[in-house]
């Protein structure tokens, strides 16, 4: 080693938070007899001391594994800056089965295991990923190996006693499933580095298995077969052979605990949890979910329990139960003394755990979009719906950061499960070094500091939550949530008080009072009192916020504060909008300039300006998601103060603005539009025998199309993104594209819609490996591995939020398909194996990335293959009756509310339009989405003019309808609201004169498009 690069080393090594320890890793790695310095970068032996400094343990991993160093180069070289999927690590893991010494599965696993805790902790200590991805990274590799375990056990019991079976509702032999159900910290993603495993085995049905076809004995009833399975896996993974258990498992949330059986059949544990389980072990299932094994049968165990989880009612004892639980842990953790305990202390993680698991347990019956299981979406949501303020959860959030992160570092020291803190000053300055406090004077000092901030306001919220239940009385309590349709004049008077007095602390414009501006403003709000107080939230959640975000907004507030607050109060009485910008205050510049309607190229330019600026790929890609809800912002202006012109009329008053003194709130929110009396819900609707159509339905379709412009331009910048972390030559020419189906595909996109997605490669190109600059063995390998990475782009949630959900289940097979399709292959698909229904949803498909002339190739062919098999299928009626009638039943159960799935919604369109299409080959018109092709088949003669004309208008009201519930409803949901006040929101949006309109219209064209499909279908 020449003595330039030594001095660099020892420079490096000074450096780090460990030193002493770096140093002597370097030296028992020099004196390996396979240690060859000439063949280690200067960029590896720095990855390797920082991996020795940060964590003991895993330096004595490299020097027991040295050939791990090899690996820990390439997994660098290719990309330390994504999580790995489940799918990759499957097959990360099976090559590592092929080539691992160890002869027994449990020293494989425990090896892979380890393996990967190299990266995933480089990663984490580098800065490279944010908690939630680490947590998501360390949850992904838990699934894979639970699922190797099992699939191993079950493999090893079908070969002893045959395969177990059951008979289904009509009737036939079935085989029966096992599932794995997770828990805890790996239920809700949120898996630590030593964290123990909490798990549930389900199985389906009771039977007998076929047997070894040798021996009678080998029969066994399906219970005890699958309690062989978990009882292996259980062995597998949590016992210690010749290496340390994999996990250590915990299987005492099973029903009846320690005295339970090891696996339940899915029925059973349904009963049990309905009718016999203690308030904390349904506490336990909010962070249930599928870790391995059959995934159909959790969710349908979750359906089983939901209601008894999450009560409709509100539950008064809730809050003050998880009071007294955590005050036991108090008392214990007082009596054992010693360092102070992250997990357990005061103002510790399990506070604001039970913070937000509280909260959910009070109201979650009420409000399904507090069911998130991980916690800082459920702060988030928490905060949305008002039962924190923006203030408490950014709080909350910051402490559940640093604390996790601080729990990380003391875990990774030697890998075991710790939650205390050293007591000892050089103890603790080692663990204050190690969570980022090296350049302090006293690191020590510096690092008790920033804890006793956290752990103090972490303990002021779970004051104010959990003393507000012991105040309170349990018939007070029953009534704590919001009175949806009552606001006297007094509350919206108070919230406009209280949001220009948060708008006046932001110092913005000394010479300018908010509560003026507010008062001006409030008419054009279609919903005075959310928007206030989304207000309010703002402000909070903007003096939260760093310096430079807080002067930006601030600027504008000095030059452009009326303006500004009148767009935001525009915005802030949508709940999809309102939630985007309060928890990222700085979004508010958006809508102080909003830019006319962009096209998708305009939306490139924009964002590909971002983006360029950026540095690594992660920062390209929370670039993107920032620019993105840029747009996201602007198009919802431009949309919500389209139809907040004017003010809205209440009862023959302006809302919320007396005309003469200028005062807030001169009337009660429910004296709206809406004009019914209390019992009006009672009286049966007086129908017209038909409306005209609606008065935005042009501005509507304007909007879907620059929201699929946006969509296509983020699919296109994120597939770059892709290509980019795959080391893909830019010169190179694929033969591949990306196509949407759904609404992506029809350009219906609207708020919060998903991307359904199908990537499609040319399988007859030849595959040349070095030409495209990738290692992967077959295309398919690659392509499926672009589509993992573009998921990850657009889906991940990181500090910056996420895009878009992907939704890849219309490939061929479903979930259990691969993530990209050959075309040849897919055709083949469709031609032989696929469903009337996927036909009739492959006609949406539309080339949207990668090469459109590609593309435009692969959308005709696969409309000419769905033409030709439906032209080969003689119950193609009957058989798209058929699912539809099952949709119907199982997502809409059969509720006329439910606006897609309910009888005359907008499946029934759907159905109707694409079954026209495969029955007479219709390809579209010049113009796409589902309006235009009823037009469509009007125009030739396939639906006559009375059927062409209550589609039409129909499916335009339903539409409308859907767009406005997005924006105005609390919660995405095809059902109708069930609150007046919201549906009176949504009425005056789309410019209907009470909720008896609203109500007579969506009964009038239900049954008119209903009819229309009874005449086509029978």
């Amino acid at each position: 080693m020449t003595e330039t690069r030594r001095d660099e080393i020892e420079a490096f090594i000074r450096s780090l938070p460990d030193p002493e320890g770096a140093g002597t890793f370097l030296e028992r790695l020099e004196n390996q007899p396979s240690f060859n310095s000439s063949q280690i970068t200067l960029l590896l032996l720095s990855r390797l001391l920082t991996l020795a400094s940060y964590s003991p343990f895993l330096g004595e991993t490299i020097l027991l594994n040295p050939d791990y160093i090899d690996w820990l180069k390439r997994e660098a070289e290719r990309d330390l800056g994504h999580v790995k999927s489940t799918e990759q690590l499957f097959q990360e893991l099976g090559r590592f089965a092929v080539r691992v010494a160890a002869s027994d599965e449990q020293s494989k696993l425990a090896q892979f295991k380890r393996r990967e805790l190299l990266r995933i902790y480089l990663r984490d200590c580098l800065g490279m990923a944010t908690l939630s991805e680490l947590t998501e990274e360390l949850s992904n590799l838990a699934d894979v190996i639970l699922a190797a375990a099992l699939a191993a056990a079950h493999q090893d019991m079908v070969n002893r006693h045959g395969t177990p079976s059951i008979r289904d509702e009509r009737g036939r032999i079935a085989p029966a499933e096992m599932a794995i159900v997770s828990v805890g910290k790996l239920g809700c993603r949120e898996l630590n580095y030593a964290s123990d495993i909490d798990l549930l085995f389900l199985y389906i049905g009771e039977g007998k298995t076929a047997g070894d076809g040798r021996s009678a004995d080998s029969v066994v009833d399906n219970r005890e077969f699958f309690r062989s399975v978990a009882s292996q896996v259980v062995r597998t993974i949590g016992t210690a052979s010749g290496e340390a258990p994999v996990y250590r498992i915990d299987l005492r949330l099973r029903p009846y605990g320690r005295e339970g059986d090891t696996v339940w059949e899915v029925e059973r544990a349904a009963d049990y949890y309905r009718n016999k389980a203690q308030n904390w072990e349904r506490q336990a299932l909010i962070r249930a979910r599928s870790s391995a094994g059959n995934g159909a049968l959790v969710a349908h165990f979750l359906d089983l329990v939901l209601d008894v989880i999450f009560r409709a009612e509100p539950l008064p004892d809730a809050l003050a139960d998880v009071r007294r639980l955590k005050e036991k842990i108090d008392r214990k953790e007082a009596e054992k003394g010693g360092g102070f305990n992250v997990k357990l202390g005061r103002g510790g993680i399990r506070e604001i755990e039970f913070i937000a698991q509280a909260l959910q347990l009070a109201y979650g019956g009420r409000e399904p979009w507090l069911r998130s299981a991980q916690t800082l979406i459920v702060l988030a949501r928490l905060a949305e719906k008002g039962y924190l303020s923006e203030a408490e959860r950014a709080r909350l959030s910051a402490a559940y950061t640093f604390l996790r992160t601080v729990e990380h570092r003391l875990q990774m020291e030697h890998c075991v499960q710790t939650h205390v803190l050293p007591v000892g000053h050089e103890r603790l300055n080692l663990v204050a070094r190690r969570c980022g406090y090296l350049n302090r004077p006293d690191p020590a000092a510096a690092f008790c500091a920033d804890l006793e901030f956290h752990t103090t306001g972490v303990r002021a919220v779970y004051n104010r939550v959990f003393q507000q239940a012991a105040d309170k009385s349990a018939a007070a309590s029953v009534v704590e949530a919001k009175v949806e349709e009552q606001y006297i004049d007094d509350e919206t008077e108070r919230l406009a008080r209280r949001a220009a007095a948060a708008v006046d602390r932001l110092e913005a414009d000394p010479n300018l009072a908010a509560e003026p501006v507010i008062a001006q403003a409030l008419p054009r709000c279609i919903s005075p009192v959310r928007s206030l107080r989304n207000l309010t939230s703002w402000a909070e959640s903007l003096a939260t916020y760093d310096q430079e975000a807080r002067e930006a907004i601030r600027g504008i507030l000095s030059n452009r504060m009326p303006v500004l607050i009148e767009r935001l109060l525009v915005v802030l009485s949508s709940p999809y909008l309102a939630q985007i910008i309060v928890s990222r205050p700085s979004l508010a510049a958006a809508v102080a300039d909003p830019k006319p309607a962009r096209t998708k190229e305009e939306f490139l330019r924009v964002m590909k300006v971002a983006i360029d600026r950026s540095g690594d790929l992660a920062t390209r890609s929370d670039a993107l998601r920032r620019t993105w809800y840029e747009q996201a912002v602007e198009i919802g202006y431009r949309d919500l103060s389209a139809v907040s012109g004017q003010s809205f009329v209440r009862s023959g008053k302006q809302s919320g603005v007396d005309g003469e003194s200028g005062h807030v709130g001169t009337e009660p929110e429910n004296s709206s539009i809406i004009t019914r009396q209390p019992d009006a819900a009672d009286v049966p609707i007086q129908r017209t025998t038909g409306y005209g159509p609606l008065r935005f339905g042009e501005a509507l379709r304007a909007n879907n199309l620059e929201q699929t412009a946006l969509a296509e331009a983020s699919l296109q910048l994120g597939t770059d993104i892709a290509l980019e972390s795959l080391d893909v030559k830019q010169d190179c020419h694929l033969r591949y594209a990306v196509l949407g189906l759904g609404r992506l595909g029809h350009t219906g996109m609207d708020y919060g819609s998903d991307l359904d997605l199908l990537v499609v490669f040319d399988d007859e190109a030849e595959w040349a490996p070095s030409e495209v600059g990738t290692t992967a063995s077959s295309p398919q390998e690659f392509y499926g591995g672009l589509t993992s990475r573009l998921v990850r782009v657009l889906s991940s949630v990181t500090r910056e939020g996420f895009i878009y959900r992907i939704d890849l289940r219309l490939r061929p097979d479903g979930q259990s398909g691969p993530l990209a399709q050959g075309l040849r292959s897919l055709l083949g698909y469709l031609g032989e194996r696929a469903s009337a229904w996927e036909h009739s949803a492959y006609l949406k498909v539309r080339e949207v990335s990668g090469d459109l002339d590609f593309g435009i190739e692969v959308r005709n062919a696969i409309c000419d293959a769905a033409f030709d098999a439906a032209s080969r299928n003689p119950s193609l009626r009957q058989d798209l009756a058929h699912v539809k009638a099952r949709l119907e039943r199982e997502k809409g159960r059969g509720s006329r509310r439910n606006i897609k799935w309910g009888p005359g919604g907008m499946t029934d369109v759907y159905f109707i339009t694409r079954y026209l299409q495969l029955l007479h080959r219709v390809r579209f018109g010049t113009e796409l989405g589902t309006t235009a092709l009823i037009a469509h088949l009007g125009e030739r003669g396939h639906l006559d003019a009375e059927d062409t004309k209550q589609l039409l208008d129909g499916y335009g009201f339903l539409r409308s309808l859907d767009h406005w519930m997005r924006l105005l409803a609390d919660r995405p949901s095809p059902i109708l609201p069930a609150s007046h006040v919201v549906l009176g929101d949504i009425a005056r949006a789309m410019d209907l004169t009470s909720l008896d309109e609203l109500e007579g219209r969506y009964s009038y064209y239900t049954d008119a498009i209903r009819r229309v499909y009874v005449r086509i279908f029978g």
